[in-house]
């Protein structure tokens, strides 16, 4: 009997569509979450070599193990106490990478939903500006340094200048970091914040409307979203992404066809990928994300990308 590995969380509600597709096609998904020891563990054992895999019930040999789906956000719940709590919660997390990190060595003969290392770099900004810009798609005016000399030269040229983490920052309950427009005054500002880690900023593009391209192996899922319609979405749809409006949309063919061929440039099999379309009918790359959401836009348009997603872990299961 084979299995299908899932690492993430059983209460994400992507996790929880997928797996019931598998399981009324008669797949047995073993969902592993390292944040939840109690109830998960894995073991390594030598003389002879062995890895078992449980999670809730289930106690797998990782031979038996077909499919990977690496579905694993951060451990995000509580803000820590203190500086000892904070320590102790970055050991345990550097502890569980290391010990899971040796799956894409050990299951490199599985299916993989994305393979580690072309997901790990295609999560890369500046490799992906740099690849879709290869490949031929406009990209919007960019610099990423933490010299704040060379941004404040750099983002004059800019009609308007926005900056973007590279990564992330929440801090529980409700902070969160998003894009941001940015004057040069305040550029000049936080000139010392600059300098303690790379930024990127971006000249801001002029949108008629935004896309969301979910690609599922060949399969292309492109949304438009109508993110001008409502002033609380002009920005950053992302900041009121329930209360948006949004439609199938034909992609050219040129378009869709240089998108297949970065697709496939990046290795991964799931993409999210966000561009802007502007007044003068520009499609302009914004980034990709290979561990993107697409559950409440498929709720609301009846896409089959669940279904496009289990498809292809089933058939690496078999």
């Amino acid at each position: 009997m084979s299995y299908i590995l899932i690492i993430g969380d059983k209460e994400d509600s992507h996790i929880q569509v997928i797996s019931r597709i598998l399981e009324e096609n008669n797949h047995t998904p073993i969902i592993f979450n390292p944040y939840k020891g109690a109830t998960n563990a894995i073991t390594y054992t030598y003389n002879p070599f062995r890895i078992l895999i449980q999670a809730g019930s289930l106690s797998v040999d990782a031979n038996q193990i077909k499919s990977v789906w690496w579905r694993l956000k951060p451990n995000i719940t509580s803000a820590p106490e203190n500086r000892d709590e904070f320590e102790r919660v970055k050991f345990i997390q550097r502890e569980w990478g290391l010990t899971l990190e040796p799956l894409k060595y050990f299951l490199k003969n599985c299916f993989w939903m994305n393979r580690r290392e072309a997901d790990s770099l295609t999560r890369n900004k500046p490799f992906q500006l740099e690849r879709a810009h290869q490949t031929g798609f406009k990209i919007p005016k960019s610099i990423i340094s933490n010299n704040s000399g060379l941004v404040q030269e750099k983002t004059k040229d800019f009609n308007k200048a926005v900056y973007k983490p590279l990564s992330y920052f929440i801090v529980p309950p409700d902070r969160i970091l998003y894009s941001s427009m940015m004057s040069q005054k305040e550029i000049g500002e936080k000139s010392a914040n600059i300098e303690q880690a790379p930024c990127i900023f971006q000249e801001y593009i002029d949108k008629d409307f935004e896309l969301r391209i979910t690609i599922v192996g060949d399969n292309v899922f492109p949304i438009k979203i109508n993110s001008q319609i409502n002033k609380s979405t002009q920005f950053d749809w992302r900041k009121d992404q329930l209360n948006i409006e949004y439609e199938l949309f034909k992609l050219p063919k040129e378009i869709e066809k240089k998108l297949l061929k970065l697709h496939k440039e990046f290795k991964i099999f799931y993409g999210a990928y966000d561009f802007i379309v502007n007044p003068k009918g520009e499609y302009i790359f914004l980034e990709v994300n290979p561990a993107g959401q697409w559950l409440w836009m498929e709720e609301k348009l009846n896409l089959n990308i669940s279904k496009s997603i289990a498809e292809a872990l089933m058939l690496g299961a078999d």
